[in-house]
């Protein structure tokens, strides 16, 4: 029995370091132009997917949120660095629009904090 709990224990820490070295892996998601504006798709759907989005300065950055779930959690995006805070209705697209005019990492959260994602701004 206690060699079944060890093995157990030892599976969720190599999980999580796995886990861990992915999300540190992930380099960030270009944006793509449109309009003038550097825009990013992204999908709520148990998280945000791309995580992390990567733009410029100084430019437009229109990001494009499509919530695919009812889960109450994610029914708001955040940008609190920029004072944004965004409804999702389900399963309709909503852009996000703000120039971001300082190089740095921002987070995007839902209300609670559960979800995150990461603007990185060159």
């Amino acid at each position: 029995m206690k060699t079944i709990g060890i093995i157990l224990i030892l599976i969720i820490i190599v999980l999580y370091i796995v886990w861990i070295w992915y999300t540190k892996k992930q380099s960030g998601v270009a944006a793509k132009q449109s309009g003038g504006a550097q825009e990013f798709n992204i999908l709520v759907k148990g998280v945000y997917s791309p995580s992390v989005i990567k733009a410029k300065a100084g430019q437009l950055v229109r990001i494009n949120f499509t919530r695919q779930e009812s889960t109450e959690c994610s029914r708001f995006v955040i940008f609190s660095d920029f004072k944004i805070r965004q409804e999702l209705p389900q399963n309709k697209t909503v852009a996000v629009e703000f120039t971001p005019t300082k190089p740095g990492e921002y987070t995007f959260t839902c209300d609670m904090g559960m979800y995150q994602g990461k603007l990185i701004i060159e």
